[in-house]
């Protein structure tokens, strides 16, 4: 998986013109990327097994008309099954998010300060224990912003360190909002993040 995702933007790449496009990779999401986790653990009373997948992809590319303006989106699937006794655990949300990214330094992107902000638009199924799974279509917003650091280039994309600062917040639907959640927001401060520029 991962080799296909590099390929990808390895191909993206080439058809790039001085850093109009930016892949992200952070610690949160592992934004354009992929994983599968596989554990299992023999326990005294109960057997721990989880399986965890992941998909994220995360882009960004100019908008020619306004200087410092990116379009920007992202989907994912993200599934996590936890089976240890009776504290079964099951989550699973897959959507998609689109917005707009704003660079101050639109001469020097690898170098800028930038925001972001973007709405979207998850499908969630949560199961706690023995009860019945609850899901729903939840809505978010997410806020962002951050620093990029040019670390230099390589082939044909520029790194850059770029750590952010995010807020979440979001509206559960159906089951969810009925009967686990109504509402919920997170803040992030993520400083493992790091900007591919094509």
């Amino acid at each position: 998986m991962k080799l296909i995702i590099a390929m990808i933007v390895l191909a993206l790449g080439s058809f790039a013109h001085a850093q109009s496009r930016i892949v992200s990779i952070d610690a949160f999401d592992y934004a354009y990327s992929g994983g599968l986790l596989i554990d299992s653990r023999d326990g005294k009373n109960a057997d721990y097994e989880e399986t965890t997948f992941k998909l994220n992809l995360n882009f960004a590319q100019n908008i020619e008309k306004y200087v410092g303006l990116m379009w920007k989106a992202k989907a994912y699937i993200n599934r996590q099954d936890v089976n240890f006794g009776s504290n079964d655990d099951l989550e699973t949300r897959w959507g998609g998010a689109g917005g707009i990214l704003y660079n101050f330094n639109a001469e020097k992107i690898k170098d800028s300060i930038f925001v972001g902000v973007m709405a979207g638009l998850e499908r969630a199924t949560y199961k706690v224990g023995s009860g019945d799974d609850k899901s729903g279509f939840n809505i978010f917003a997410d806020l962002e912003a951050g620093k990029r650091f040019d670390m230099g280039q390589y082939s044909a994309a520029s790194i850059s360190y770029a750590p952010t600062f995010a807020l979440n917040f979001k509206r559960y639907g159906g089951d969810i909002r009925n009967h686990l959640y109504k509402s919920g927001n997170e803040i992030k401060i993520n400083f493992l993040k790091f900007d591919i520029l094509f």
